[in-house]
């Protein structure tokens, strides 16, 4: 059996809206709802998750009843960080699970794109490693720099990827990593594999997806939109 756990905790302060970035209408649909129909429509998944903070709890829920989220089985109280709302989900996914064998998926809302062949690469890659994470080849020169202003070095781009959501993981072993990381570890942690690679697991690498966007500025709500119409999507 496999889980989705969504990450709806974020501001969006960079959208410049009123409301969170995963809370805007996209073609109809709030960002989130397209999100869920990822997984909702996924035969490989049985069950979601969605972490937010709790003043939208009601209106996530009403939104389960009118787009017909039949899978969404739990709203998760966010943490104060990325980390501390895995925890939270993982936790609210713990009377669901059913087996040692169970994959839990961890997506963030602000990804609507997120193509049904990526979701059924990662749940196959958990065969084969218990921490599975879809990635671009970077294509341009990556340079470092200490201050920010002058270049002190350049990276080999041949052995760099950019890291994208969703990634897939061996649920009771990743609920069991995060119950006992230190606060300080999920403090000063960022992306949903590091604390697996810290640990010293076989995080696997598949390929990503290029429109798998993760919706930032206003002008990928527009972007957004003109690739589900491309996709033919219907309201």
């Amino acid at each position: 059996m496999n889980l989705a756990v969504i990450l709806s905790g974020g501001a969006g302060m960079r959208m410049g809206a009123d409301i969170p970035k995963q809370y805007m209408k996209l073609l109809g649909k709030p960002v989130l709802v397209h999100t869920a129909e990822q997984f909702q429509h996924c035969g490989l998944v049985e069950h979601i998750v969605i972490v937010a903070a709790m003043e939208w709890e009601d209106r996530i829920w009403a939104w389960k009843e009118r787009f017909g989220l039949s899978k969404l089985r739990a709203v998760a109280p966010a943490g104060e960080n990325r980390q501390r709302s895995i925890l939270s989900g993982l936790l609210a996914a713990r009377a669901l699970s059913e087996s040692q064998g169970d994959g839990v998926i961890i997506q963030d809302a602000a990804r609507p794109l997120t193509g049904d062949a990526l979701i059924e690469s990662l749940l196959e890659g958990l065969k084969e490693a218990p921490a599975v994470l879809p990635a671009l080849p970077v294509t341009d020169t990556v340079y470092t720099s200490a201050d920010g202003g002058r270049v002190d070095g350049l990276l080999d781009r041949s052995k760099l990827y950019a890291g994208q959501a969703p990634e897939a993981f061996s649920y009771k072993r990743y609920l069991e990593l995060y119950l006992s990381a230190s606060a300080e570890e999920l403090d000063n942690t960022s992306g949903s594999c590091q604390l697996p690679y810290q640990a010293g697991w076989d995080v696997k690498i598949i390929p990503g997806e290029r429109d798998n966007i993760k919706v930032t500025y206003p002008e990928d709500i527009e972007l957004c939109e003109k690739i589900l119409k491309e996709r033919g999507w219907r309201a």
